[in-house]
């Protein structure tokens, strides 16, 4: 399938979380964490060494940390600086590649001990959850109820180990066991995401996601919210609201009539800190949609 995505750029990284990231083994039965730090405003610090940088780069087919063919540089005037930043952004590529590998271990494992669950999405959107979780998204994943965080959206809940993967990756409280229990009666991750009740305290979910099209709409619902709490309190000196709302969205639920009337609320309100992501896979229960 193909996934399309879309992100924003900003200053928006006014939290210093930490993101972790696991390393499966070949017979995934052993789990390293490898911890990477990030803070505001830049993206992704990594703490590898120069040469497995050097390594990373050598292995993508780069030259020089630089799209440009060797044969351009001439006399080397390219500055420390840029070489630094350029090799900060391979390592960060390859450190999104290797989280969104692990993602997709988590998913595949976990539907395979549930014997039920959605694959498509998991696999197919291992990159969205990369970029958002690793570095788009403010969240700090030992205060959930941080008030300015971002809020993120699965509208297609059948995909929920795309979700959960992720918060586990992220530092989330949500263990390996609780993902192997996936689909399971009282774990903490049910078949759909399920907003923190009686039943299930899953931390990180915004909202209960499963009637399709119902997650865009409750996505259009936070975006108001944060756009009528930050014109009541926030003043030119100090923002206390500027967060934004992801969405990930599929076939079905564009499909759905609520989906398209809430996205025209959206436009009419100009709600510029909502961003709805589409995964146009082309795959329907029962076969390929035609």
């Amino acid at each position: 399938g193909t996934s399309h995505l879309v992100t924003i750029d900003d200053e928006m990284h006014q939290q210093s979380i930490i993101f972790s990231l696991i390393n499966l083994s070949a017979s995934r039965s052993q789990y390293l964490a490898r911890r990477i730090h990030y803070n505001a405003p830049t993206y992704l610090k990594m703490k590898f060494s120069m040469l497995a940088v050097a390594a990373t780069a050598f292995a993508a087919g780069v030259n020089g940390f630089s799209a440009a063919p060797r044969a351009s540089f001439g006399i080397r005037q390219t500055s420390s600086l840029k070489m630094a930043d350029a090799a900060t952004e391979v390592d960060k590529m390859a450190a999104l590649a290797t989280a969104a590998n692990e993602a997709r271990g988590l998913a595949m494992d976990s539907i395979a001990a549930a014997h039920s669950g959605h694959m498509g999405l998991p696999l197919g959107c291992a990159e969205i959850g990369a970029t958002l979780y690793g570095s788009q998204m403010q969240y700090n994943p030992k205060d959930t109820t941080w008030i300015n965080r971002d809020r993120f959206i699965l509208s297609a809940g059948h995909g929920s180990m795309f979700l959960y993967s992720w918060l586990n990756l992220a530092g989330f409280d949500l263990s390996i066991d609780e993902l192997k229990n996936f689909r399971q009666h009282h774990s903490q991750t049910p078949g759909h995401p399920e907003f923190p009740n009686s039943e299930h305290t899953t931390p990180g979910i915004e909202c209960t996601t499963g009637p399709l099209g119902a997650g865009v709409s409750n996505a259009v619902g936070f975006a108001v919210s944060e756009k009528m709490a930050a014109a009541r309190y926030n003043t030119d000196e100090h923002k206390i609201f500027d967060h934004h709302i992801f969405a990930l969205a599929g076939d079905g639920c564009f499909q759905e009539g609520v989906s398209a009337e809430s996205a025209c609320f959206a436009a009419h309100e100009k709600l510029d800190n909502l961003i709805v992501l589409y995964d146009s896979n082309e795959v329907t229960l029962d076969k390929m949609a035609e």
